[in-house]
């Protein structure tokens, strides 16, 4: 009887280390399971996140190349009235920023504009002339505006607001559009009102518009 006692026993304890083993196994694959899992979750979430990222490459190199042949910059450059703005546009770099960034309204002053403006920053022959491209560049940014702006938005809008329409231009400073008989007229941060000639031309990422005077902040 006790050798049949203590082979129960010694067969309990092994059974029970066996058990404990086994447990230990299992916990251990368990864990490896997680981890794998863990592990692969993140490398599904990796995959997606580069694929997202190749997807928005994709798409902004497509908008991009769209908006060189049927953009902004592209319109202006077909108006021969408004090479000199285009001229001022590449020498200060802002061409590239009206094809690579966002969507905008133009006002373009036609090349008379030019020849007429008082504006110390673009007539060369001023004593005060400042040929830096930042200034130039933030003179010709507040003839730009965020979104497209439609000829019958901005009516829409001139009224909504009581006749007189505040817009924020991209260099920071605004103009004011109101409506005078079928015109919309804007007016600079100086006083000096211009005229739109030209209106509603579409591009890709806007609307273009050509204006008689050159609009001044200072």
């Amino acid at each position: 009887m006790i050798f049949v006692y203590k082979g129960i026993t010694m067969l309990l304890n092994k059974s029970i280390v066996l058990g404990v083993c086994f447990a230990t196994l299992v916990m251990v694959f368990s864990c490896d399971n997680k981890e794998r899992e863990l592990q692969i979750r993140k490398e599904a979430g990796r995959d997606i996140v580069n694929k997202n990222i190749v997807n928005k490459a994709l798409k902004d190199s497509i908008i991009i190349e769209d908006n060189k042949i049927f953009g902004l910059v592209s319109k202006i450059d077909e108006h021969k009235e408004l090479s000199a703005f285009k001229a001022k546009l590449k020498a200060s770099n802002l061409d590239e920023c009206l094809i690579n960034k966002g969507v905008f309204t133009v006002f373009a002053p036609h090349n008379d504009a030019f020849k007429k403006s008082n504006s110390t920053i673009f007539n060369k022959n001023s004593k005060t002339y400042n040929s830096t491209k930042g200034s130039v560049k933030k003179a010709l940014k507040y003839h730009v505006i965020e979104d497209k702006w439609t000829v019958s938005l901005l009516e829409e809008k001139i009224i909504n607001e009581g006749g007189v329409l505040k817009l924020q231009t991209k260099s920071g400073a605004s103009i004011k559009a109101n409506i005078d008989k079928d015109d919309i007229v804007l007016k600079d941060e100086t006083g000096n009102t211009a005229r739109i000639i030209t209106s509603d031309i579409a591009a890709s990422n806007g609307t273009l518009y050509i204006i008689d005077t050159v609009l001044s902040a200072d």
